[in-house]
């Protein structure tokens, strides 16, 4: 289902590519960043995206127990990677684990801001199934009833699949802006803003344990 041609890739890319005084940002990470971030989670139910410093991952609440302690992924290419919970929100539709160890690829950084409307954004969906990238666009912000703490949920243009509950959509800096959470075709994403200081302060919290 997620096989949709990417006309306008080239235009998404475009702007993430410039700084703004018009030279290559050589920071800029390309489409293959998101395929490779992405994970599937064991067994394969769903879909997650590891962040920030490699040692953190993000997935769907509806994807894990409530109470879970513990998560294991794997990777692209078959590596496993797994970890301890840190905060699980049902009512945003968001988990964050912290990983044993750094995982073994280019981890995407998460947008302290939400997406604005009619934003190009990307999706890639689960690794371990064939299927092209979609451009897709963020239609609007606004409540869903499956999300009860979340008063700007994303509407996009995605089509996804059964299975895909947790993936990333990131925006043209390929920053994670939110995580698939379903509706129809899966279009609706949790907005993940919210998370990225309690992610970053566990960055820093690790920084300082380990000195």
């Amino acid at each position: 289902m997620r096989a949709f041609p990417l006309f306008g890739l080239p235009l998404l890319l475009g702007g993430a590519l410039m700084t703004a005084c018009g030279g290559t940002d050589p920071g800029f990470l390309g489409p293959e960043a998101l395929r490779q971030a992405t994970v599937t989670l064991v067994p394969g139910h769903c879909a997650g995206v590891i962040v920030e410093d490699g040692r953190h991952l993000l997935t769907a609440a509806h994807c894990v127990d409530p109470q879970a302690q513990r998560i294991e992924a794997e990777l692209p290419g078959g590596a496993r990677v797994s970890g301890q919970a840190l905060r699980i929100d049902p009512g945003q539709d968001l988990a964050l684990f912290q990983l044993d160890a750094v995982a073994p690829v280019t981890p995407l950084p998460l947008s302290p801001e939400l997406p604005t409307p009619g934003e190009p954004l990307l999706f890639a969906g689960r690794p371990d199934r064939p299927g092209e990238l979609q451009q897709v666009w963020l239609e609007r912000l606004g409540r869903c009833p499956s999300l009860p703490d979340v008063p700007q949920a994303l509407f996009t243009t995605l089509r996804g699949e059964k299975g895909d509950s947790g993936a990333p959509v990131v925006d043209a800096q390929m920053q994670v802006v939110g995580l698939v959470h379903g509706g129809a075709a899966c279009s609706i994403a949790a907005p993940t803003a919210s998370f990225a200081p309690v992610v970053r302060q566990s960055v820093e919290d690790e920084l300082l344990a380990a000195q």
